[in-house]
């Protein structure tokens, strides 16, 4: 729907739904032209200490994920990137209450402005049609070249409020790069048909 950069790639090649053949059919951003060429490490957590990133903003298909059952696995693949796949990756989520009417366009505007902490982790936005907040799904994690990386809610693997009701997500790979494709699997909310697609696939 939106995002901060997409230079050599497009982010909806994120959601294609065969492998991702090269490059060029994943979502790339250009190289920050403040980066460093050295980046220091900060070393608590052994991730870049740096403010550096792009972003893009999803919507899940059916509805998204059904509150109280969320997300059980994420799926970020950096297939085809070597030597210019991303530091590391985190991912927010946000529900857009049908009954409020929030568009689209708000969801985005959201995404990329000013945000106010709300105490718990998560990001409140303010909207034409109310707040939406934006709260950590999958926490900053490392990640490395041409491979897929898989996140399992029951396992602990950096989920976090796995079982929240999810209409967007907002994918951050810090400080730049490349990512092939991201398959997140969840409980689709009531509505449309999943007849033809895999149960969890959202």
């Amino acid at each position: 729907l939106a995002c901060s950069n997409k230079h050599y790639g497009v982010p909806s090649n994120l959601l294609r739904p065969h492998p991702g053949k090269d490059m060029g059919d994943g979502w790339e951003t250009a190289r920050h032209p403040d980066r460093p060429a050295v980046i220091a490490k900060d070393p608590m957590t052994g991730l870049q200490d740096t403010e550096l990133m792009d972003w893009s903003v999803v919507k899940l298909g059916f509805g998204g994920a059904q509150v109280n059952e969320g997300i059980s696995r994420i799926i970020v693949d950096t297939r085809h990137f070597k030597g210019n796949f991303p530091e590391s990756v985190t991912i927010d989520a946000c529900h857009a209450n049908p009954a409020e009417n929030v568009s689209d366009d708000e969801v985005c505007k959201s995404a990329a402005g000013k945000e106010k902490d709300t105490g718990d982790g998560g990001k409140l936005s303010k909207s034409q049609s109310g707040n939406i907040e934006w709260f950590p799904l999958l926490k900053r994690t490392l990640l490395t070249a041409d491979a897929e990386h898989e996140f399992l809610r029951e396992h602990g693997h950096n989920i976090v409020n796995g079982r929240r009701g999810v209409t967007h997500l907002r994918i951050s790979i810090t400080p730049d790069g490349g990512l092939s494709r991201v398959r997140i699997y969840g409980s689709p909310s009531t509505g449309g048909s999943v007849e033809n697609v895999p149960r969890s696939h959202l």
